[in-house]
């Protein structure tokens, strides 16, 4: 009874308040919360959803008598469940549906009420405000409107702020480039690799006093930030966290000093299934308000691990460390077990080549080979670029670079014109074409 006045409470804040909610609540406070509606909503999507009625049925689980998460056992949620059952998750009747990028070969349909998209809407404004964005800057909406979510959200959320907003979509940055000194527009928010475009046509050009760019949807190679920062100017570059599936941000970066993904406690569950030595293992989310398509323990194949330490920026807030890879690209090869991080690593400090690239590995006979698909800037440079990779893998990675030497596998390289190695929406890092796959 409790949860549900809080929630009552908290769905009648304006941004403002939230932000103030999130800067000010106890983590104790935080945690019973949490915790409380995990419960309400286990009950409730079994009441209420085929899928999960038929799952807990099977698995022989009494939802009244889950104290938490852990007590779930090995249940989990899968992009699997999703993409073979949708509709058998809703929980009442839907509104809006948004389908994934398709990365696992079939989209996943999400779907959401009116309501919710709004209080979504308000909890991004309220982040915004927390990472120091008020209605008084001007911003571009450079998030994809087609058919996925993140454009959608974030304009819920910009609206919320109250702040003039070009709603551009993704178009060609340069006709937001275009537009910045028309406007005035100080902040940026789009797909990380829009930016990089965005930024490489402002380093050739000339750049704007920008204040932020907002980047979410995937990765940004580690690289990139300060030099986006650096061309801009000192405007600072910042991260969020989330996908179809969560639908709002999950986790944002709203302080230079975050190092990492302050999670949404009062929205998500987040646990760590199967974590490492070192705490790393598959992000599982519960959505905590969500009541048209709840989702329970939902592993979504990133992998990460929870940050207990306090913050630097003062927010009590439990953080996501930055994604380690994806379980579905990771690979066990001859060079050890591999993640596309380790290959961010190795190439991020390498200038004449662009920040999309593709591992692949596959067979020649028995031998196997590695090959770094590279886009370079000038084509005279390839036996300099792969001088410094090799170089590179031996100082980060010593194994790695044994392993080729010992002969064990192979290491070759494949150069591509700018903007050539990226085919789909999402760029897949490592592709393992070995034994068939």
């Amino acid at each position: 009874m409790l949860t549900s006045i809080l929630d009552c409470a908290i769905d009648r804040m304006r941004p403002a308040a939230l932000a103030s909610l999130a800067r000010n609540t106890p983590r104790a406070f935080t945690d019973w919360k949490k915790n409380a509606a995990f419960l309400n909503i286990i009950r409730y999507a079994c009441k209420r959803s085929p899928f999960y009625k038929r799952k807990f049925a099977e698995l022989g689980i009494d939802p009244g008598r889950i104290k938490s998460p852990s007590d779930l056992g090995d249940f989990y949620t899968t992009p699997q469940d999703i993409s073979a059952n949708a509709e058998e998750f809703l929980c009442r009747d839907p509104q809006i549906v948004f389908e994934s990028s398709g990365t696992t070969g079939k989209n996943k349909r999400v779907y959401f009420g009116q309501d919710e998209l709004d209080h979504i809407g308000r909890m991004n404004a309220s982040g915004l405000l927390l990472g120091g964005i008020t209605r008084k800057d001007r911003l571009v909406n450079a998030f994809d409107f087609e058919i996925w979510i993140p454009g959608m959200v974030t304009q819920k959320g910009v609206e919320k702020l109250g702040a003039l907003t070009l709603v551009a979509g993704k178009i060609d940055p340069v006709e937001v480039y275009r537009r910045i000194p028309i406007y005035g527009f100080n902040v940026i928010l789009g797909e990380p690799t829009w930016l990089i475009k965005l930024t490489e046509i402002a380093e050739k050009n000339g750049a704007y006093p920008l204040k932020l760019l907002i980047a979410g949807g995937e990765e940004m190679p580690e690289a990139a930030k300060p030099w986006m920062e650096k061309v801009w100017k000192g405007a600072g570059v910042r991260m969020v966290y989330a996908s179809v599936e969560s639908g709002g941000i999950m986790a944002f970066e709203p302080f230079a000093c975050c190092d990492g993904y302050h999670i949404d406690e009062n929205d998500f569950s987040v646990e760590i299934a199967n974590p490492d030595k070192e705490g790393y293992g598959e992000v599982a989310f519960t959505t905590l308000n969500r009541l048209t398509m709840p989702l329970i323990r939902y592993k979504n194949r990133d992998i990460s691990k929870i940050i207990e330490a306090p913050c630097a920026c003062g927010l009590s807030l439990r953080k996501l460390a930055r994604m380690r890879g994806r379980s579905d690209e990771m690979v066990i090869t001859a060079a050890g077990n591999l993640y596309p991080l380790m290959f961010d690593n190795i190439l991020k400090n390498i200038e004449e080549i662009t920040s999309d690239w593709q591992i692949v590995f596959k067979l020649r006979g028995i031998k196997e080979i590695m090959e770094f698909n590279l886009e370079i800037k000038d084509a005279s440079l390839k036996e300099r670029v792969k001088d410094k990779v090799i170089s590179s893998i031996k100082t980060l990675y010593p194994d790695m670079s044994r392993n080729a030497l010992l002969g064990i596998y192979e290491m070759e390289f494949a150069y591509h014109s700018p903007g050539t190695v990226r085919s789909g929406r999402k760029l897949i890092h490592i592709v393992d074409k070995r034994h068939g796959r």
